[in-house]
């Protein structure tokens, strides 16, 4: 059976802030991935630590669990579920104790599809034949203003109160959203991007579009993106950050039952195994207030 191919790039810049607070890592599977991003809030002590635990907590549970994942919502729930408790107790183990809090985006491929979760306002796109296909809505304050017609979407960035999440791990338990309730399949050509506000608030969508569909390798159009956001922002820019993956050529779609094999005629072990496996995630669905 052939493998995936795909081409990835991610770079991440401090800009004019002292310290870099994001964070992005790609763990790799056989046939399957997962992306994830994070912004440390800045108004909150030790926001690049808060971001590096979700990255820690994506890639020991991604790493460890069997795939093909059977509930992939479910799977993506648990992680920020996990990557949230685990932020509190850091925080809650300084001397004194701090509340560290950070923005999370997480895209699972397997199977040629494509699933996603974000909290707060770092961002997933998805682009298709020269169109923005998806993108994730931001929990923020003035998003709300926004979708209540009290704002415009150009006055979103001039907004005293633009920074203002209203979801995040680390504050109160968060809502998660998830991709469009349905699987979204990767058609050759895709291409994701998962990036923090100091890339996309300094940047229009013409200015991705243009710069995501630019005849260069994506190494050079993620770097070209984020020396522009700098350059718009000089000198007063955020971190920026990225990370892209290009969807080349899939292959055949498997199921869970080809995969792992027949839950029904597997050996006690397997099925055992499979059973907690699934049992968990659905419990940890049941612990959020909205429906996946």
């Amino acid at each position: 059976m052939r493998e995936i191919v795909y081409k990835t790039a991610s770079m991440s810049i401090i800009g004019s802030r002292p310290t870099n607070q994001d964070r992005c890592a790609l763990i790799e599977s056989i046939n399957s991935m997962l992306l994830c991003l994070a912004d440390g809030m800045g108004g909150h002590p030790k926001g690049e630590a808060a971001a590096q635990i979700l990255v820690n907590v994506c890639t020991e549970m991604f790493t460890t669990i069997r795939k093909p994942i059977p509930s992939p919502a479910a799977f993506l729930t648990l992680i920020m579920n996990r990557a949230h408790e685990q932020i509190i107790a850091y925080g809650e183990a300084q001397k004194p104790a701090i509340k560290p809090r950070t923005t999370a985006v997480i895209a699972l491929i397997q199977e040629n599809t494509v699933y996603w979760a974000h909290a707060g306002d770092s961002r997933l796109y998805l682009f298709r034949d020269k169109k923005i296909l998806a993108r994730t809505t931001d929990h923020s304050y003035v998003e709300l203003l926004r979708k209540r017609g009290a704002i415009t979407s150009s006055e979103c960035k001039s907004h005293p109160q633009r920074n203002y999440v209203t979801r995040c791990l680390g504050g109160n338990l968060p809502s998660i959203s998830f991709s469009r309730g349905v699987p979204t399949p990767l058609l050759p050509g895709d291409t994701l991007l998962l990036c923090s506000d100091g890339l996309w608030g300094a940047l229009n969508s013409g200015d991705l579009l243009q710069g995501m569909h630019a005849d260069q390798p994506l190494s050079e159009r993620i770097a070209h993106l984020v020396q522009q956001a700098e350059t718009t922002t000089a000198p007063e820019s955020d971190n920026i950050t990225a990370i892209a993956l290009q969807w080349i050529e899939g292959t055949p779609a498997l199921s869970l039952q080809q995969s792992t094999g027949d839950p029904t005629t597997g050996t006690s072990d397997q099925r055992s195994a499979l059973n907690q496996a699934v049992d968990e995630l659905r419990n940890t669905i049941k612990s959020f207030k909205e429906p996946l």
